[in-house]
């Protein structure tokens, strides 16, 4: 499974879990998806067969359920509670990365234009 983290996480996650063998990209890695809009970074991760895993359910949700209802799939989304992983907090990005080692230890989701919250 292709991870691609939104443009709030920290690298350094997508940094450990690509050396613990996960296929994991952060959009602040990445200068040319930096400041890239919310449509067109679905549409690039859509296209790339990549989940998201992001918690701007804001503009995310409604993206996927405009491709639902086209009869297009999308590969996935991962949306992470801000209040669970806080930013600005100590445990932050230590408990995000362990929250997705356990995810990415269990089977994942089967199928297309899933949604899962963390």
């Amino acid at each position: 499974m292709r991870l691609l983290l939104d443009e709030m996480h920290a690298s350094s996650i997508a940094e450990t879990l690509r050396s613990e063998g996960f296929d994991v990209v952060a959009v602040s890695e990445r200068p040319d998806l930096r400041g890239t809009s919310d449509a067109d970074l679905f549409a690039l991760a859509t296209s790339t067969s990549t989940v998201i895993i992001t918690e701007n359910i804001r503009d995310f949700a409604p993206l996927a359920a405009q491709r639902v209802a086209a009869g297009r799939p999308f590969p996935g989304l991962v949306f992470t509670n801000p209040k669970r992983f806080n930013r600005a907090a100590v445990a932050y990005p230590g408990d995000l990365l362990a929250a997705l080692r356990d995810w990415l230890a269990a089977p994942p989701p089967a199928g297309d234009s899933w949604t899962w919250w963390l």
